[in-house]
């Protein structure tokens, strides 16, 4: 599976309309490439502020197939071009799934929460023990507790190199903290898990759309 992650730089009065192009119009014909877009969001804090949207694909193939966009290309190309006169720039990243768990369908939450996207720098040989202890030993426990659930993980492909970007979705960003805290079940897991890892970003992701994973 390859996920895309593309942000924009969209002035905040265009926020609404952007986010209603592209869930109401652009969405539907897109889907019927296959793909899936998973969600927009904004990011608040941890980066300077963009929208972002999180795309699914079974592979690169996939992706570039759908660039020319199939049957929907007249009505795809007319509703990107009216997108494409809200945004001052835009960029993009590939990623390869690492987490057995993947996006699929809609939040079960009804509520939006927060979703807190955090980015590792690993070494490739380290990246399938840092899923086992936060897939199989963090996950199953942060969740029992109530309050957070993982979305996925996924290590770079194309862009910046030897990351691991590790997306989780939570009531709030203290019920966030309080699951990584180091007083915490699962204290020794993290303290693993740093030790063969860097984190370098943390970002604050707030959903602008009714999709989301």
């Amino acid at each position: 599976m390859l996920m895309t992650m593309r942000s924009w730089h969209v002035p905040r009065r265009d926020y609404a309309e952007f986010a209603r192009l592209s869930e109401d119009e652009y969405w539907p014909e897109f889907d019927q490439l296959d793909g899936r877009a998973l969600g927009m969001w904004v990011v608040r804090v941890g980066a300077p502020e963009r929208l972002v949207i999180m795309t699914r694909y079974e592979n690169l193939e996939h992706w570039l197939g759908t660039r020319a966009w199939g049957g929907s290309s007249a009505r795809l190309e007319s509703l990107s071009n009216r997108r494409d006169g809200m945004f001052q720039d835009t960029d993009l990243i590939a990623l390869l799934a690492l987490s057995h768990r993947q996006p699929q369908g809609d939040a079960p939450e009804a509520q939006a929460g927060v979703y807190v996207l955090e980015t590792f720098r690993a070494k490739l040989d380290d990246t399938e023990h840092f899923r086992e202890l936060t897939e199989d030993v963090w996950a199953p426990w942060a969740e029992a507790q109530g309050g957070v659930r993982l979305v996925g993980m996924w290590r770079s492909y194309i862009g910046p190199q030897d990351q691991v970007h590790v997306l989780t979705r939570a009531d709030s960003f203290g019920v966030w903290e309080q699951r990584h805290a180091p007083e915490t079940a699962c204290a020794r897991a993290l303290d693993e898990r740093a030790a063969m890892s860097r984190r370098e970003c943390v970002k604050l992701l707030y959903a602008i759309s009714r999709r989301r994973p």
